[in-house]
Formats: C-alpha cells, structure tokens, sequence
C-alpha cells in the first residue's frame, strides 16, 4: 500500500520561466514581448567617460617648502646672548602635515637635523605659512623669509599673493660685548646720585599723618612718614603713644625705608626696583594732601619746621607759609556711658545691698556688717491691715489678721511677723531686710 501511494505521487512541474531575470508564466495565452535587459544602453562610449581622481591622488608627493629661522636665547656664555638657528619648514598638501628640518652645519657642536617630525600640528594651517609672516609651533616663533619656486608658483596659483624674499640672517645674535656695551649705555643716561649724595646728605623730611582703619575692625592711627632727600626713599613708623593696648613686642614700623611706587599697579609688581615704574617724590608731599602707600590712603597733616624751610627754599613762587597750616585731625573723645544701678525689685533674690554686689563686682562679695552698732535692740509694735487711700478696701478676713512688727535699731531692718487666730496660723510675714518708704524720698525707714 505504501508502496503504491508512493507511485502514485507526481511532482509539480514549474509554471514560470525566467528571461534575462523575468519571471514569465509558460502557459499564459497572452503575447509576451521580452526584450533583452542592459544596464548600459544608455550610458556614453567609453572614451567619452570623464577620468575622475581622489583629491589626496591629486596632491600625492605635492610639498611646499620655507626657509625660516627662530632666535634661541643662550645662557652663560660671554660671546653670545642670543643665537639664530636656521630651519626648514615643509608642508605635505595630502594631509595638511609639517615637517621642520635643521640643516647641518659641520662642527657646529649643536644637534641638527630633524627639528620636528612629520604630523600634524593642531591650529597651524597653509594660511598661517607665507613669506614675511611668524608661525608659532609649540613654543618656538618661526619668522619665514624665503620659499622656492614652485610654492611660489603653487600659492599663485590659489590666489596667494606671495611677497619678495626677504633678506637672510647672518646666524649671529648681538655678541656679550655688544649687549654689555648697551648696558653700559643706558645705565650712563640716569642721574648721578653722586651729586645727591653731596647736598642732601642727613636731610631729612618729616610728614605727620594719619590712617583712618575703621573700615576693616581697625581704628584711626597716626603715623610719621620721613622721606630721605639723598635717594627718594620713604619709611613709615607709627606714633609710640598710638601703641598702647596693641600688645608688647609689636614693630611700629609699618614701611620700612624703600621708595614708594605712585601708582597702586606699580605696587603689586615684583622684582627690583627699576626706572620704568613711577615712584613718589619730594614734589608729591604736601600738608593736606592724601598720599597713596601700598593701597592705603595716608592724609598728611602737618610736617616738622625743617621741611617746611626746605620747601620754601626750593620752591619760593610757589608755596607759602599758608600752605604749611597744620590740619586738626583731633576727634571728640566717646563719652562713657554712666554706671546706672538697676531698680531693686521684689522678686529679687537676696536683700539691695547683696544684689548691689553683682553690680560692683565679677565676683559678689557679701556686704560687711557694722559690729560697732547695737544689734540687740529691737522695737515691736503690733499692727493691722488698713487702707492706703480712699480707693482701696480692705476684705473682712484681711481686717482681722494681726500682726508684730519688730525694728532692728542696730542695721535698721524690719521683720513682720503674723499672730495666730482662729481663722489663721502664725507665719513669717515679711523676712528681715530694710524696706523703703512709699514716697518720692524712697528713703529706708529709720527711728
């Protein structure tokens, strides 16, 4: 049976034909025209196709060459200061790459040859490269001066105007000795202090003034500014009698003796002291002027009878005897608040004289007793509770209570001591201290 079944079974025979990549049905009725398919029917001959190239295929092996040179500062050398060392620069058009080179001079004691290998240098470009123009290249400033023809050729060509070669370096910086003579030069162009030295020798100027600190938790301070005629320096000490509560020990020099720059973006320079900064004069002391020292605003207020001599001697049309008038800089001194004992209250602890003892000292001392006088004296006087004025009343309980006052002759002190009676016990009504009247006196009652 299976056999049979298998006999039986027929495969399918395939109902569509391909033509050139067509799927057509072999049994279809219709008429089919098929035509044979090419990509290219319409594309040009082949000597007609245009020949393309990569553009890094146009500018394979294309190199535009500089001569250029950079100054190399030499140290610890008496022939020389400064050295020219000569390179050469290429640019590789395909990728935009520089290459520097040293060329080699024979016996030059100095290692040459490849300067800069071939890479790409970040922020550098072919328009950065020209003749006449510097090019910086990690550091090193390159100043070209001279290309070959065809980089000349070639930055015509993209529209590069490209000037003259300029004249080449001899290679030989300013010699020790030349740069040592134009030291000698410029050092011969200053003053001579020598003459200084001579006329103002131990002549001194002497300025009064004073520093306002209050604006930084400080206070007003007064100063002495001297500034010494032979060299324009100036030194600052403070006022000995200024110094007081500021701690033992403490320098009352605030600027030690050097010269003064005017300007305050002088003043955070550093270095020595040289003749490019402005520093301050005899002619920029004034008696009521302010002079600016370190950032700090000094008023001048007065000077002593030599500097005032001086001045009228070596500016007679100039100043007078008015512009010496001392200033008063004097302040109203605080007044101090008076010592006001507060009132003495019921809910007081403790008697008026030994809280009066909080208020006199850190640490409360009990009041000392007068053991002169008689304490065993004592008045006793019995009493009720009765109206002060017409406003007031007194209840019935109030009324009936009684009461023994006993005065103390000895410290003048009174107790008040309560009976006992059929509605109330006997206690302690008012301890011993001294009570003052209810008056406009507020006196303590005595005898």
């Amino acid at each position: 049976m299976r056999r049979r079944a298998q006999a039986s079974m027929k495969p399918k025979t395939q109902s569509l034909s391909f033509v050139n990549g067509y799927a057509i049905p072999r049994d279809s009725d219709g008429e089919v025209d098929v035509f044979d398919a090419n990509a290219f029917a319409d594309a040009p001959a082949r000597g007609e196709a245009k020949a393309y190239a990569p553009e890094y295929v146009k500018l394979h092996g294309l190199v535009l060459r500089f001569n250029a040179y950079f100054d190399e500062t030499v140290e610890n050398s008496q022939k020389e200061s400064v050295r020219c060392r000569k390179c050469v620069i290429y640019f590789f058009l395909e990728d935009g790459s520089i290459k520097i080179t040293e060329p080699r001079v024979e016996n030059s004691g100095m290692p040459q040859g490849a300067f800069l290998k071939r890479h790409v240098v970040r922020g550098v470009t072919l328009g950065d490269l020209n003749v006449g123009k510097a090019v910086t290249i990690y550091g090193f400033e390159f100043k070209i001066y001279r290309c070959d023809g065809f980089t000349r050729d070639y930055l015509g060509r993209v529209g590069v105007d490209v000037p003259n070669d300029e004249r080449e370096p001899d290679g030989v910086g300013p010699s020790w000795e030349e740069v040592r003579l134009a030291r000698r030069a410029a050092r011969s162009t200053k003053k001579d202090a020598r003459g200084k030295f001579l006329t103002h020798d131990k002549q001194v100027l002497r300025f009064y003034c004073v520093w306002d600190d209050r604006s930084k938790f400080g206070d007003r301070r007064r100063f002495v500014l001297t500034f010494f005629l032979i060299d324009d320096t100036v030194a600052i000490t403070e006022v000995e009698e200024n110094k007081s509560g500021r701690g033992s020990g403490m320098s009352s020099t605030l600027l030690h003796r050097s010269r003064l720059p005017l300007r305050d973006e002088d003043a955070n320079a550093r270095g020595l002291a040289n003749d490019d900064f402005d520093y301050v004069t005899a002619e920029d002391l004034h008696v009521g002027d302010t002079i600016r020292v370190y950032k700090r605003d000094f008023f001048i207020y007065d000077c002593d009878e030599f500097t005032k001599s001086w001045y009228l001697t070596k500016f007679p049309g100039e100043l007078t005897e008015a512009d010496f008038e001392p200033h008063d800089v004097t302040e109203p001194e605080d007044t101090v608040p008076a010592h006001r004992i507060p009132e003495h209250t019921g809910l007081a602890i403790g008697s008026e004289e030994d809280s009066l003892q909080n208020c006199i000292s850190l640490i409360p001392k009990p009041p000392r007793k007068d053991v002169a006088k008689d304490d065993e004296i004592v008045l006793q006087f019995r009493a009720e509770m009765v109206p002060i004025s017409d406003a007031d009343e007194v209840c019935e309980f109030d009324a009936s209570r009684r009461f023994v006052v006993s005065f103390h002759v000895g410290d003048k002190t009174l107790s008040i001591f309560e009976q006992a009676s059929k509605d109330s016990c006997s206690s302690k009504f008012l301890e011993r201290a001294r009570v003052r009247k209810r008056d406009e006196t507020g006196a303590f009652y005595d005898l």
